[in-house]
């Protein structure tokens, strides 16, 4: 835009000086304009306003003003450009320096205005007037809008920082949930895993060679179903425990197991029609249930445990009961609790834990499906 305005403004000027004049004043006005367009090109274009003003942008303007002076000595009609050079010198330098500028660019008119008769006095002042008011007024409008950019660019960066802030929040909060998924994941698997193959080992120790053979018999089982449930964890997949299996099945064994490797008399029940639910509400009961067999085995110290699955209408219900040596939920602390709360939460459902010290504990989950 301010291209082509200085080109416009510029061809008139050459026009106006070539319609107007006459003689060699004529050629000169005309090619010190002319003589403006590479001078504008070369390094009008490379100028740039700051503080302090630079080097490059003084250049162009005393450049600038001498071809004005050159063009206005040799034909008054030239100061028509001023309508370009005015604007543009208020769009480069600090007001005070295109004050200066302005005072400058008008020397010649004014010189001429005072020199001349009475009569070409007021036409002179006049044009000189509305130059300056002309100039004054588009100078005050760039300056407007120079200044709306610079706001809205501030306001830009201000968003784009915003939007890179909350992008980074949230690329930690889902860091943060990818590694307490993970945690739990680790906890509900893994580490269950290695606590039921070490509590077979250290058993098979003390045990006759028959039990210990069957023991360690055990322990390589859940290794290899530890192994399973690694590989699973790192491809993203089900649990073992369900691939390929419903959940009253997976759960039926997992209770099973409880049995057989720690001698706890255990019962499983089911109640209601079996169906199949999301992958997520199955997962959530059968880790659930492992967190609280685990319990069983590793605290509890119970001679039996019971595991029960009811399909309700809206979804499913697990009670894992046991009569072992209880707690208080109210001051336990611990990660396999707390992930089972999450997950619970996560789910849309609801967990109870009643349980007294010497009198056993009760599980409750419920979740929708």
């Amino acid at each position: 835009m301010r291209d082509a305005y200085y080109g416009v403004v510029l061809a008139g000027s050459v026009a106006a000086v070539w319609v107007t004049g006459g003689g060699p004043g004529r050629t000169v006005s005309v090619v010190a304009l002319c003589a403006l367009v590479p001078w504008y090109w070369l390094v009008g274009r490379r100028a740039y306003r700051g503080r302090p003003v630079p080097v490059w942008t003084v250049c162009y303007q005393l450049g600038v003003l001498a071809l004005l002076v050159t063009a206005q000595v040799a034909t008054l009609t030239s100061s028509v450009v001023l309508f370009a050079l005015i604007p543009q010198a208020f769009m480069l330098l600090p007001v005070g320096w295109a004050l200066l500028a302005l005072t400058l660019f008008n020397v010649v008119p004014v010189v001429e205005a005072v020199s001349a008769p009475s009569f070409r006095v007021v036409g002179v002042a006049g044009a000189l007037a509305l130059c300056v008011a002309f100039a004054a007024q588009f100078s005050w409008w760039i300056q407007r809008i120079i200044q709306q950019s610079r706001e809205r660019a501030d306001l830009i960066a201000q968003l784009a920082a915003a939007r890179a802030e909350l992008a980074e929040s949230e690329r930690q909060a889902g860091m943060l949930a990818e590694r307490q998924r993970l945690a739990m994941e680790i906890h509900d698997t893994l580490a269950q895993g290695f606590t039921s193959i070490l509590m077979l080992l250290e058993a098979a120790d003390s045990a006759p060679p028959e039990r210990a053979r069957s023991h360690r018999e055990r322990a390589a089982r859940a290794a290899r179903e530890n192994l399973a449930e690694a590989r699973a964890l790192v491809a993203a997949q089900p649990p073992t425990e369900l691939a390929g299996s419903s959940l009253p099945d997976a759960l039926r064994r997992l209770v099973g197991r409880l049995g057989e490797e720690t001698g706890v008399a255990t019962a499983w029940d089911l109640a209601g029609e079996p169906r199949r639910l999301p992958a997520g509400t199955e997962v959530v009961v059968l880790r659930c249930a492992q967190e609280a067999l685990t319990n069983v085995r590793r605290h509890a110290r119970a001679a039996s445990a019971a595991l029960s699955l009811r399909y309700l209408a809206g979804g499913v219900r697990l009670d894992v009961t046991d009569d072992g040596a209880g707690f208080d939920p109210g001051a336990a602390a611990g990660f396999g609790l707390a992930g089972m709360r999450e997950r619970v939460a996560q789910a849309g459902g609801h967990l109870a834990i009643s349980s007294t010290p010497g009198s056993g504990t009760t599980v409750t989950v419920e979740v929708p499906a």
